[in-house]
This record gives C-alpha cells, sequence and structure tokens, in this order.
C-alpha cells in the first residue's frame, strides 16, 4: 500500500478519534510549555546576570591591569602594582588605535578608607573613574542613579553612594524599585533623596601613608548588586579620586568592545604588545578575571541546577506523553483487527500508527510552540520581580522562547509520542485477528 493513502487515512484517524487525540495532544502541549518555559527563564536568568557584570558592575568587556594587582601581594600593597602613567599612556594609545574593535574604555582607581557625615564613620570601599565615558562603559545602566543623579550628569566634586551606606551616612534614599522598569533597566530620571549632611568626608592614606581629606558632595544613590557590598561602596570622579590618595596612579581599565567574544585574543594582543614595550600587563576577559570569582560560581551552581531540572521536567514529559499514547492506541487493539481482517498486512498497521502519532505530536507540537510564546510575551509584560539570594535589587522574571529549545521540544516529544505508538501498536498486529476483535481494553 502506497504511503500517501496511508496518510490521509492517519490524518482522518486524527480527527475522528478527537477523544483520544485531545487527550494526547494536551500531555505534548503541557510537555512542550514546561520544557520551553523553565529553559526561558534559565537562560534569560544567566544572560541577565551576565549583563548586570559587564555594564551593571561595570565590568565592560576586558579588565587591563599591571600582573600581580589582583593577588594577595597587589591587595597588601596595590600601589607597587598600579599602573604608573607611562603604562597609562602606553594602554591608551594602544586601546585608541583599535578604534573598531574598542567602543570605549575607562581608567579605575580603588579608593577605601573612612566615610562621614559629622557623626560615627563608616568605613568603605569604592571606584573613581572617568564618569562620561564609564557611563558609556554601563550601557543600559549609564542612569545608574537610584536617587538623585549620576556623576556624569553631576559637578565635580561629587559623589554617589550605595543605597545601604547612604543609610548608615543618615541619608533616606527613593526605594530601590521605583528606580527600576519592569524590564529590569533603570529609569533615568533625577529621584528625590535627603542627607542630614550635603557634603561627604572621605578619610583615606595617600601613597606616601599620610592621612588625607576631600569632601564631595553627595548627589546621588546607587544600587551595587550585592547588598554586602551595596552598604560600603562607593563612586567618585577620577580627580576626586586622586586627590584623595594624592597620586596620578590608577589601578586597572575597563575596556567595551564591539564584540565581547574578541576580549581574549584582543587581550592576549595588548599584553604582548606590553612586554615589547617593558610593561608587565594582564589583560582578559572579566569572566576569568578575579572580579568574575562569583560569577563563575553562581554559573556553575545554575547550570546544575538546569541540568538536573531540566532532566526531571524531560522525564516527566515525556513518561506522560508515552503513557498517554500508549494508552491511547491500547484502546484502539480492536480497530487494528478490523484493519487486519480488511486485508491490511503487519507492516501497514504500524506505519498507520507511526504516522498517526507523527501527524497528531506535529500538531501539538505547533499548540504548544504558540501557547509557549503568548505565556512567554504575558510573563514578560506582567512586570513581576522578585528578590534572589545576595542580590541587592529585584530580579524581573521572564522566561523567553529558545527557537533551538523549541526544536529539541518538537522532536523529543514527537519521537516519545512515535515510540508509544509503534509498540503497542507492532504487538497488537502480531495477534490473531479474531482475538485482537474480541480485545477488551
Amino acid at each position: 500500500m502506497a504511503a500517501r493513502p496511508l496518510a490521509r487515512i492517519a490524518w482522518r484517524n486524527v480527527r475522528r478519534n478527537w477523544r483520544h487525540s485531545l487527550g494526547s495532544m494536551l500531555s505534548i502541549v503541557v510537555g512542550f510549555i514546561a520544557i520551553g518555559l523553565f529553559s526561558g527563564y534559565i537562560h534569560d536568568l544567566i544572560a541577565l546576570q551576565d549583563l548586570w557584570y559587564s555594564e551593571k558592575s561595570m565590568m565592560g568587556h576586558l579588565v587591563v591591569e599591571r600582573r600581580g594587582f589582583s593577588t594577595s601581594a597587589g591587595e597588601e600593597d596595590p600601589y607597587a602594582y598600579a599602573l604608573r602613567e607611562d603604562a597609562q599612556a602606553f594602554i591608551e594609545e594602544f586601546l585608541t588605535s583599535r578604534g573598531k574593535d574598542v567602543e570605549v574604555f575607562t581608567p579605575v582607581l580603588a579608593v577605601s578608607g573612612l566615610a562621614s557625615t559629622g557623626r560615627s564613620g563608616v568605613a568603605f570601599v569604592g571606584w573613581a573613574y572617568d564618569a562620561p565615558r564609564a557611563a558609556r562603559v554601563r550601557g543600559h545602566w549609564a542612569w545608574n542613579a537610584t536617587s538623585g543623579r549620576p556623576l556624569h550628569e553631576a559637578p565635580p566634586n561629587s559623589v554617589v553612594v550605595g543605597n545601604g551606606l547612604a543609610s548608615l551616612l543618615d541619608c533616606t534614599p527613593t526605594p530601590a524599585e521605583r528606580a527600576q522598569g519592569a524590564d529590569g533597566f533603570p529609569i533615568a530620571e533625577v529621584r528625590p533623596f535627603t542627607c542630614r549632611q550635603a557634603r561627604l568626608q572621605l578619610t583615606s592614606a595617600t601613597e606616601a601613608g599620610q592621612l588625607n581629606v576631600v569632601d564631595p558632595q553627595i548627589v546621588g544613590m546607587l544600587d551595587a548588586g550585592l547588598k554586602d557590598l551595596d552598604s560600603r561602596f562607593l563612586n567618585l570622579p577620577l580627580e576626586v579620586g586622586q586627590r584623595l590618595l594624592d597620586t596620578r596612579v590608577v589601578s586597572f581599565y575597563v575596556v567595551r568592545l564591539a564584540d565581547p567574544a574578541s576580549a581574549a585574543a584582543l587581550g592576549a594582543e595588548l599584553a604582548e604588545a606590553g612586554r615589547a614595550r617593558g610593561f608587565d600587563l594582564d589583560a582578559g576577559p572579566w569572566q576569568t578575571h578575579e572580579f568574575g570569582d562569583l560569577y563563575r560560581r553562581t554559573m556553575a551552581l545554575f547550570n546544575l541546577y538546569r541540568t538536573f531540572v531540566v532532566i526531571i521536567v524531560v522525564t516527566i514529559a515525556g513518561m506522560s506523553v508515552f503513557t498517554t499514547m500508549l494508552k491511547a492506541v491500547n484502546e484502539r487493539v480492536r480497530e487494528i483487527g478490523t484493519l487486519r481482517s480488511l486485508g491490511y498486512r503487519r507492516p501497514h498497521i504500524v506505519a498507520l500508527f507511526t504516522m498517526e502519532a507523527a501527524m497528531l505530536a506535529l500538531v501539538a507540537a505547533a499548540v504548544g510552540l504558540a501557547a509557549t510564546t503568548a505565556l512567554s510575551a504575558l510573563i514578560g509584560q506582567a512586570g513581576v520581580s522578585y528578590k534572589a539570594g545576595v542580590a541587592s535589587s529585584s530580579v524581573p522574571l521572564t522566561a523567553s522562547l529558545l527557537p533551538r529549545v523549541a526544536l529539541f521540544a518538537t522532536c523529543f516529544l514527537s519521537g516519545v509520542a512515535v515510540l508509544a505508538a509503534v509498540w503497542p501498536a507492532r504487538r497488537a498486529a502480531r495477534l490473531r485477528i479474531a482475538d485482537a476483535l474480541g480485545h477488551v481494553a
């Protein structure tokens, strides 16, 4: 018997046995939605983590520093591993010459000391940087102030402090949630705040080992990303930070690239060029830097969690489809006996049920695709957010539908449906016609 007539019969059976078809389709649709939404949620969460580090935390794509700065020796004596003016000139010359690859870069000076508004002092850590260039590195988070305004919109002698640190300094910030849109990105507008003292006194040890003080004006507050860091972190213009430490050095450079995938190659090229000029530089993606240690550990946990849950979801979905299809075919043994009495051979029976299961699965996958797309859009537009672990700000709940996941779900669930149909169909086709006609489901 030709394949085309069998296909027509199979499609007719899908429509005529709609009760069986509906149950099988429902199990495939639910399985498709479960696989699609969970995989999309984990994908979006990982992508957001990457974006938080590269833009919100201003890591860019490439970190350039003197070799040893991020080691324990560099922590004990950061000035010994800082970038002097000659090294800064070389790095900026190199990065400027790669204008097609490098979008923007900024020098960063790590600062620490004691912050006070006149009462008790609070220990702080922070970054001082070129504010206009840093805003370009931050991309979506160029406006990083949850209260007040960011540094690139403020006067030269300004400081932006973390929300937790602001509370310790007798400041009342705007709740961070009001500064974040439903998509998780900041809303660029000035929000009011109050402080007991408008100026913040910062005290730190200079490169020469003496104490120095600056008193910038508090112009805004920011979300530092992590709860612990948020209570100690602040940002300064580079000139103010260098004045506080009485130095011209910088700690490192962060670089935003046109193609993030080129970070490792460009970093290796920069380090090699530096060695030729007598500078021992370390340049590479932030993911491999000490800054990325928490990110690497978080991603390892996410990947383990994703693998574990995906196995569970796929197994449950597969078992559901398998048992539903198996029951649907077993209930049609008498129909198979009738077809055998009309002259259908065993291969025809198996081929017929294989086609029927494949058609049913493809229709169900199409419905599942439409349902998953609609649910994904609905979740994205709902504006739901939640607190996640050590993050100081809310995480928007999204679940994108990924083409590769949709393809996997279609192939996997269709394969399970076909397998579940072929096995009982082969077994029923081997029965004697009389036994098949007398079969009781």
